[in-house]
């Protein structure tokens, strides 16, 4: 069983209602990546919750072979760094062929056993840019 966290708590509770949200520090103004209850940059424990797009751009990525744990045998799978529309660049898995510079959006935040999984997949709304 995890210990409680009430911020890894609210962050969870946001992903199962389909948002990514996330805290950002009133002192400075820097969005929270990962989520914790002080601010990584200014040390404030100023923060206020606030709801982002889920949209994002692939910034690096790597095709998995060779999954261990519950995702061995799995098919090869995309592992890449997303930044966010907002900033923030998070480690994902991202579904379907991927490259660098890719528009993504979010897809799934939580796995079967309510783990923290972001997953993302290209994002048809969004024309690339050449």
């Amino acid at each position: 069983m995890t210990p409680e966290d009430p911020v890894l708590d609210r962050f969870r509770e946001a992903l199962s209602a389909g948002r990514l949200d996330l805290p950002r520090c009133t002192a400075c103004g820097a969005l929270v990546w990962y989520p914790r209850a002080r601010c990584p940059h200014c040390m404030s424990e100023s923060l206020e919750w606030e709801a982002l797009s889920g949209s994002g751009t692939v910034h690096s990525c790597t095709v998995n072979r060779r999954g261990q744990g519950k995702y061995a045998g799995a098919d090869p799978f995309v592992i890449a760094y997303v930044e966010l529309a907002e900033g923030p660049r998070v480690l994902s898995r991202v579904d379907g062929t991927t490259h660098i510079g890719m528009p993504v959006r979010l897809t799934h935040g939580l796995d079967d056993e309510g783990q923290v999984r972001l997953t993302f997949e290209r994002d048809p709304d969004v024309k690339e840019s050449s």
